[in-house]
């Protein structure tokens, strides 16, 4: 069998895809391993390299026409809505990373944002196009030497448009604000509360009574501590640097004051091994955190030397340096120590 361009091309692009789902999913959960962040944009400029033989590619099938059929109807049209709005993902990025266009789009939302949510949207559509559109690739198409030059010179052009990319990125945050390996920008560092706000629907709008709050600690559905904020203050306390990095596309970097997870949980008895820990808002909001990774969690109750405002999760809140900004659960009121 010989080599096929059209088979290359779509494994070239699967793959390409596949680094960048896993890698983009990362990035909207962590922020430790700078160079995944890296290796994303360089499975998007592979991705854009590839174009030019897939633009090809979908012409020769669009010029055989529509049929009254699922995969030569329907998948046609599937298909080339998925083209349109990948293009308009990759322009998103772009625009976000060259700081072409304003931050803010549509219904509150960053250009990054709306770049991953849409990505993230595309995945089914993607999915199903290449269950019903997959050519199977054959040993040629990955092994000749005629694949050879071509992922060579797909691997050359993705590493100088990362390059490039990042070139222009590093001018324009010389003049704006500074831009993280995550892509995110700064936004007022060490500025006590005076930092960005993000929400979700209905978070914060319920006022906390401080006398009569308390911070409930768990262990395996057994009431173990509760804590009054006078008490909360009164414990040993620890200040921490650390940079919150939303989603939404900015950071800030913030000196945090308060009590160590890992005090809450070491001053109970704990029956079995201990896997997990999961903190709770007042609303209901959670997040669960292995042991390895709660044991570095900040409970914080002053930022910047100043007490926290409620906008900024008055008076408990998560500071979790390895996770993105909605890990951070914020109004906590209660912990659920796991184990088994």
């Amino acid at each position: 069998m010989k080599f096929s361009l059209l088979r290359f091309t779509n494994t070239a692009l699967l793959a390409a895809v596949l680094i960048l789902t896993l890698t983009g999913i990362y990035g909207l959960f962590w922020t430790l391993q700078g160079w995944l962040f890296d290796l994303h944009r360089l499975a998007g400029w592979s991705l854009i390299a590839l174009i030019p033989w897939k633009t090809a590619i979908s012409w020769r099938s669009l010029k055989r026409g529509l049929q009254p059929d699922f995969d030569r109807g329907v998948m046609i049209l599937v298909s080339l809505l998925l083209a349109l709005l990948t293009l308009l993902v990759i322009v998103l990025g772009v625009a976000w990373l060259w700081r072409l266009l304003p931050a803010e789009a549509w219904l509150r939302q960053t250009l990054i944002s709306w770049h991953w949510m849409l990505a993230l949207a595309l995945l089914a559509p993607f999915a199903l196009h290449a269950w019903r559109r997959w050519p199977r690739p054959a040993k040629p198409d990955l092994l000749s030497r005629r694949a050879a030059l071509k992922m060579l010179g797909i691997g050359a052009v993705s590493v100088a448009g990362w390059w490039l990319a990042e070139q222009v990125a590093a001018l324009k945050a010389l003049s704006q604000a500074a831009r993280r390996f995550t892509g995110s920008r700064e936004a007022n560092s060490f500025s006590g509360n005076d930092f960005p706000v993000t929400n979700g629907p209905g978070e914060g709008d319920q006022r906390i009574e401080i006398e009569t709050w308390r911070l409930d600690v768990e262990a395996r559905g057994k009431a173990a501590h509760s804590y009054t904020y006078q008490d909360l203050l009164d414990l040993p306390s620890e200040d921490v640097t650390a940079t919150v990095d939303c989603t939404l596309g900015w950071y800030s970097t913030q000196v945090w004051k308060g009590i160590p997870l890992r005090d809450l949980i070491d001053s109970i008895e704990i029956q079995g091994e201990v896997i997990a820990v999961r903190l709770e808002a007042v609303s209901g909001y959670a997040q669960i955190f292995p042991l390895q990774e709660a044991r570095q969690i900040l409970l914080a109750t002053h930022v910047g030397g100043e007490t926290l405002e409620h906008p900024h999760g008055f008076p408990l809140r998560a500071v979790v340096p390895s996770r993105r900004g909605w890990f951070w659960v914020k109004w906590l009121a209660r912990i659920d120590v796991i184990a088994v």
